[in-house]
């Protein structure tokens, strides 16, 4: 067992994808026992994220960061094994965090599909991350872009046709 608070750390859980996350954790066999942290900037928004973990039985922690602050980032990262991000875009807001779980040894994973900021990443963020032991992945939902894609292409025609679809699994 790890000898930090947490086990996982969702950053920007109130955010679009960041929901899908919380539904898919949610339904997951390994969320009971699991020391889940939500990340972002509005409190009322986190406490609303966690009220859907429903299954959680260890309370879900609340941490107001926002991603440009690199001493909450780095608070938050060496209190957790791993951090999941969903904050975007990358290039503008992605380094912070990575670089926190870098120097703290916090395995990392985000969804961008943005070469400069995976070339950035790799550049500045290597050498700290093999040294302290991190992961950085890169890239860990790329393929939602098809999805959204279609469901843009499928929302198209119902909406043609009456009415958006209310849901798209």
């Amino acid at each position: 067992m790890s000898t930090r608070d947490l086990d996982l750390v969702i950053c920007g859980a109130t955010g679009f994808t960041g929901r899908y996350v919380i539904a898919a954790l949610n339904e997951s066999p390994e969320l009971p026992g699991l020391r889940v942290g939500l990340a972002g900037r509005r409190r009322e928004a986190l406490a609303a994220c966690a009220a859907r973990l429903t299954k959680a039985t260890t309370p879900v922690e609340l941490i107001v960061v926002d991603a440009g602050d690199e001493a909450g980032l780095a608070a938050m990262a060496a209190r957790t094994t791993a951090v999941l991000t969903t904050v975007g875009p990358y290039l503008q807001h992605g380094l912070p965090l990575a670089r926190a779980c870098a120097q703290a040894g916090t395995h990392c994973i985000d969804l961008t599909g943005e070469p400069p900021f995976i070339k950035k990443s790799i550049d500045t963020l290597h050498a700290t991350a093999m040294a302290s032991g991190a992961r950085i992945v890169h890239c860990g939902g790329f393929d939602s872009v098809p999805s959204a894609l279609g469901t843009l292409l499928l929302q198209e025609p119902a909406i043609a046709a009456g009415g958006p679809c209310e849901e798209v699994v």
